[in-house]
């Protein structure tokens, strides 16, 4: 029932983030890898390097956003413990404090 209930909230977090036009969001990458490089900012590998040592759990989607002015990455991560978190970091400098 637990991993049941874990796969629903990973979906309901998928989709709930997968509303491209709505928010200024790129969930095709087709479409954010260009941005990215004309931007300068953060790939999404070294994304993902990064989160290693700075998040608990494992990154499940990215969504790369603009938002008013910048831009930031909606990650939505999986804790060990199996829970579904949706997190926000900058996409100049994702864990910057």
């Amino acid at each position: 029932m637990l991993r049941i209930t874990a796969t629903f909230l990973l979906l309901v977090s998928v989709f709930a983030t997968d509303r491209a036009g709505a928010d200024n969001c790129y969930a095709d990458w087709s479409v954010a890898a260009p941005i990215v490089r004309k931007e300068g900012l953060t790939t999404v590998e070294s994304l993902w390097k990064l989160a290693q040592s700075k998040i608990l759990g494992q990154i499940v989607k990215t969504t790369l956003c603009k938002e008013r002015s910048r831009f930031v990455y909606r990650l939505v991560v999986r804790n060990p413990n199996g829970r579904v978190v949706n997190k926000k970091v900058d996409a100049r400098q994702p864990f910057k404090r």
